[in-house]
Order: structure tokens, then sequence, then C-alpha cells
């Protein structure tokens, strides 16, 4: 099961497939962003945001569509995580998009 709240939250039972896009708008105009070829975009999962490396880290680039699979989460203990995602543009200008916001690794029943 995979749910985002309107807080950002994504709650995904462990071990499963998720798919989800990311919208991303100018902060100035309000604008909707086009994703580029060049663009790339990161996700970044850890256990607190002071923890220096990631436990799950998805990279996409000229999409806006990220791809969980099964083993990004099968090892993961149920909880809540954070996660943030950033841009970077084919300009090499940076923005973090999204985040922190919490990451909740739900138990499952069928593993």
């Amino acid at each position: 099961m995979l749910s985002v709240s309107e807080t950002g939250t994504i709650s995904l039972t462990r071990g499963d497939t998720a798919r989800f896009s990311i919208s991303i708008q100018n902060g100035i105009t309000f604008e909707d962003y086009e994703i580029q070829p060049e663009d790339i975009l990161v996700m970044t999962i850890k256990k607190k945001v002071k923890d220096k490396d990631a436990l799950v880290q998805k990279t996409i680039i000229g999409s806006n569509v990220f791809h969980l699979l099964p083993t990004d989460t099968q090892q993961l203990d149920f909880g809540r995580y954070v996660y943030d995602v950033q841009i970077t543009t084919s300009n090499l200008d940076v923005y973090t998009v999204i985040g922190p916001c919490s990451f909740v690794v739900l138990k499952e029943v069928t593993y």
C-alpha cells in the first residue's frame, strides 16, 4: 500500500513496489516546472536528518517519476524515516523541492 498525504508524508508497506510522480512549481511565479531531459532528481531516505548515510537513494534523469522496488524497503525496520527530493537542473542549479518529510514503512503480513 502506498499513500501520500497532503503534508508530503509517504506511507509504504515494507517490500511493496511504489511509483509516484513529483510536481515542481517555480517558487516565484508558481508556474509548474517542466522537467528537462538533463535534469537530475534524487530522493534520499534516512532514519534521521542528521544521519550521514542514506538507507535508500533513488536517482532519475529527465523524469519526475520515482520507482521504488521491493528490495529498496524490504530490509528496513517498520517505522518512521525522513526523506527529501532534490533537483539539479541542466544549468547546475540545485534545489530541494520536497522535505524533509516523513517516510513511514508500514507493517506487512505477507512477505
